[in-house]
């Protein structure tokens, strides 16, 4: 869950109305307004006394010029190093425009040490006491940015002591960080008991968090739309954080539906500092295979995100590269997706403003990187499967370094749950223990751990989970496991059982099931069943297959000439085919200048159909070796055309065409 936005920052159009929130009593500058002028024609209030130099500086970062306000406070600290107001501004500066917390936090305590030395800790009426306020509440701000919330705890404390109005829920949310949800409560319930409208607004919104990672499902559902609705009966602008905070709540009770309705809406309103609905879209969509979908959202998330301060420009880079890997994953594409995963992994985001564990980051970054590198691995070897020997060789090798880097990735994930019961409850999807690893690749997960170790936790996390949908999904996941521990029996009772269940929404994580149910028909000698799960798992989503290292089976249909006999060697040496006398159906038709691969369904459909020429001076391996490697990527590819531009563009990259296709590979995420 996220928090609204921030009430310290200076970077506000119009009046800034935040300025309320931070106790300033001062005036507000518009847009644009020249700091000189506003000198001139209004002296500072009554308790924010201050020299002309350093109410120029202030006034500066009032109106939003950041790097003028950085020279006006060194400019006055080069002269006057105990001035607390020129390193209250550097405080803001630091914070806003370089989005440097811990610098920020020095300034603020330098500024806080220098005031209370000269005017002691406890103000009077007749002395600057505005500045104090606003360098106590600043502190407090900057302090939960880098997640020292017991330190903004006290804060607080000290400006209640001194100060009014109380800023009473602003506690809520560092005593939820602290898991201290009782204490979170009352604090949320003081605010709620004012009359002052932006407590009630922070109020609710911790109240939502709290309840969220409290484990109360049913509650946080309630007070997340208590939150979001609390607006609209004031008629206020709807503040974003609380749409997406509603999304995720519908989510973690399955409503699917409701949540993509919700995150749409939250990204038709003001920009959300924490947070981009965007992302939570291209999640959602890709957890429902509606790829096209997918794709819109994935553009969609540079620009917004570019749209915010720059202060808050870091808070989830990694929800935002999370998003984008996934993808390229889904769509099979590993190098692209490597590219974002191996940020991921050494990039954390900031969590202050967010109320999730930072592990779960960790786990699912991990596991995207693993599932990036095993899909390198299987296309390495499908590319050299019409290949010579030798080469086939070389490409084995390769694989296994890949391979290599897969299990590394999986010690990450295994880390980041080792604590405590995080294992279970990251089975538990939807939840704050599982907030954001997607359904299809929680398999994965069970993967790193091995079989035993999930099946132990997915029984607790069963047994724990009172949610009416909740059973379909530990089907799933204890029949990959039972899969898994060589238990087949087990396996294909659980996996039909969820075959049956599962929301019909979760289309990738069906096909992932109906992949495995295909795969344990086949053996079973139950060929029909096994041809026609196999079927509806390709058209859901035909890089299952890949992502979980299985095998088609198929029989070939091909008269004996050169190109189609070099090209069925090559199928057989695939790791992606079983060639034999059941199965789907490949069709092959060449000659010496052309040849097409068709791959046919039980029910008569053709899933997939290519075609290669020969040049001049190509025999027919080279044909048969074309054609193979057009057959992998049309069979096991999703129904979406993404070129290499394409995919460089989803990264926020500003290249132009002709650089892009001078330099094919991502420049970067568009991320920094």
């Amino acid at each position: 869950m996220r928090r609204p936005r921030s009430g310290s920052s200076l970077q506000l159009s119009g009046c800034l109305a935040l300025l309320a929130l931070v106790a300033a009593g001062a005036l507000c500058v518009a847009p644009g307004a020249r700091a000189q002028d506003v000198t001139e024609l209004l002296e500072a209030p009554s308790g924010l006394e201050a020299s002309a130099e350093e109410l120029e500086a202030f006034y500066a970062a009032l109106s939003g010029k950041l790097i003028r306000a950085r020279e006006l406070a060194q400019a006055i600290l080069k002269k006057h190093p105990d001035s607390f107001v020129a390193h209250y501004i550097m405080g803001e500066v630091e914070h806003d425009a370089e989005a440097n917390f811990p610098r920020s936090v020095y300034h603020f305590e330098q500024a806080r040490g220098l005031f209370e030395k000269k005017f002691s800790a406890t103000p009077g009426p007749t002395q600057p006491w505005r500045w104090h306020t606003r360098i106590l509440l600043s502190l407090s701000n900057a302090y939960g940015e880098i997640e020292q919330h017991e330190k903004k705890l006290g804060l607080l404390a000290r400006y209640n002591e001194l100060y009014e109005p109380d800023h009473l829920s602003e506690r809520a949310w560092p005593l939820m960080k602290l898991r201290r949800y009782d204490d979170a409560r009352r604090a949320a319930a003081e605010g709620l008991a004012t009359d002052d409208s932006r407590q009630r607004e922070i109020a609710l919104n911790a109240l939502c968090a709290v309840e969220f990672e409290a484990g109360r499902d049913d509650a946080s559902y309630t007070a997340c739309k208590r939150a979001m609705d609390n607006a609209k009966t004031l008629g206020q602008d709807q503040d974003p954080a609380d749409l997406m905070n509603f999304a995720e709540a519908s989510r973690s009770v399955f409503k699917l539906d409701e949540a993509e309705r919700i995150d749409r809406e939250a990204s038709e309103v003001a920009i959300a500092w924490y947070g981009n609905p965007w992302s939570e879209l291209t999640e959602l969509y890709l957890r429902e295979s509606r790829l096209s979908e997918a794709l819109f959202s994935l553009k969609e998330i540079a620009g917004y995100r570019a749209a915010r301060p720059p202060h808050v420009r870091e808070s989830d880079r990694n929800e935002n590269r999370r998003a984008l890997s996934s993808f390229f994953v889904v769509l099979g594409r590993p190098d692209d997706a490597l590219r974002v995963t191996q940020k991921g992994l050494v990039s954390p985001d900031r969590r202050g403003h967010n109320s999730r564990d930072p592990a779960q980051d960790r786990t699912v970054s991990a596991l995207l990187d693993r599932a990036a590198h095993s899909l390198k691995a299987e296309r390495t070897v499908e590319q050299a499967a019409a290949q010579p020997l030798y080469k086939r060789l070389s490409a084995r090798a390769s694989a296994l370094v890949e391979a290599a880097q897969a299990w590394l990735s999986s010690r990450v994930a295994v880390r980041a749950v080792s604590e405590g019961d995080a294992l279970a409850g990251s089975f538990q999807i939807g939840t704050a223990r599982s907030a954001i690893l997607p359904p299809w690749l929680a398999g994965d997960l069970i993967y790193a751990v091995g079989p035993g170790t999930a099946r132990a936790a997915l029984k607790v996390a069963r047994n724990e989970d009172r949610r009416s949908a909740a059973p379909a999904y530990y089907d799933a996941f204890e029949g990959e496991a039972a899969l898994l521990a060589g238990d087949h029996a087990e396996a294909e009772r659980l996996l039909d059982a969820a075959n049956k269940t599962l929301p019909s929404a979760e289309q990738l994580l069906r096909a992932r099931v109906l992949s495995l149910l295909a795969t344990l028909h086949e053996q079973r000698g139950n060929h029909a069943v096994a041809q026609r799960d196999y079927e509806r798992a390709m058209q859901i989503d035909p890089g299952a297959l890949r992502r979980l290292t299985l095998a088609l089976p198929v029989r070939v249909e091909a008269k004996g000439d050169p190109v189609s006999e070099s090209f069925v060697d090559g199928l057989e040496n695939s790791p992606r085919f079983d060639v034999g006398a059941r199965g789907l159906l490949v069709s092959v038709r060449a000659d010496r200048a052309a040849g097409e691969a068709c791959l046919i369904g039980a029910s008569g459909a053709q899933l997939a159909c290519v075609s290669a020429q020969a040049k001049s001076n190509e025999g027919p391996d080279q044909l048969a070796i074309k054609l193979l490697e057009a057959f992998h990527l049309k069979v096991f590819a999703p129904p979406i055309d993404l070129s290499q531009v394409d995919a460089n563009s989803l990264d926020g990259s500003t290249l132009r065409g002709s650089e892009q296709d001078l330099n094919p590979i991502l420049q970067g995420d568009g991320l920094e």
